[in-house]
């Protein structure tokens, strides 16, 4: 039903992404400080992968940045929407997560523990479901870049992942 727009017509928007302000994951409760929907893939990506989304006709990126009552972690989220399975494998094997050319990270407002998710190093996670791409990226919320020997920020990333993914499980279930 996801591999295609023939089978799966219904536009995706920012409250079936994020339904609540409140998420649990990897243990922690978050609160969503940013939303943002993006028609120009390309805005909400960088470098050749940005292109490639270009290309491959992707309609929208729809993004969350999200922190955790204590303000140590900032994560963006989000899903983003191309026409089919095809288009979705092709555009996701031009990312390179080792120099960052893939999905942007979304700053939250000032004062809100996201505003520097864009800048800090941090833990990418995502999938390919239907003709969807699923991302998430984890960061400290105070910018450092973590260790390399870190592991909170990957389990972060990939409940996040995770999480975005049950949107599309539910998108399945109500069809």
């Amino acid at each position: 039903m996801l591999d295609s727009e023939a089978t799966d017509k219904r536009k995706l928007s920012l409250s079936e992404a994020f339904p609540e302000k409140k998420v649990e994951a990897a243990g922690t409760t978050f609160s969503r400080v940013e939303t943002d929907m993006e028609d120009d893939c390309r805005k909400a990506a960088a470098g050749p992968f940005a292109e490639a989304l270009h290309d491959q006709k992707c309609s929208r990126v729809l993004r969350a940045t999200y922190v955790d009552s204590k303000r140590r972690y900032a994560v963006t989220s989000g899903i983003a929407v191309l026409p089919s399975k095809d288009a979705a494998m092709r555009a996701d094997q031009t990312k390179n997560l080792s120099r960052n050319l893939w999905f942007r990270a979304l700053p939250g407002p000032g004062g809100s523990g996201g505003e520097r998710v864009d800048i800090a190093g941090g833990y990418a996670a995502g999938l390919v479901w239907g003709r969807y791409i699923v991302f998430s990226y984890a960061t400290y919320a105070d910018g450092h870049t973590p260790a390399a020997k870190d592991r909170t920020l990957g389990k972060v990333s990939d409940a996040f992942r995770d999480e975005m993914s049950l949107v599309l499980e539910r998108r399945i279930s109500n069809s």
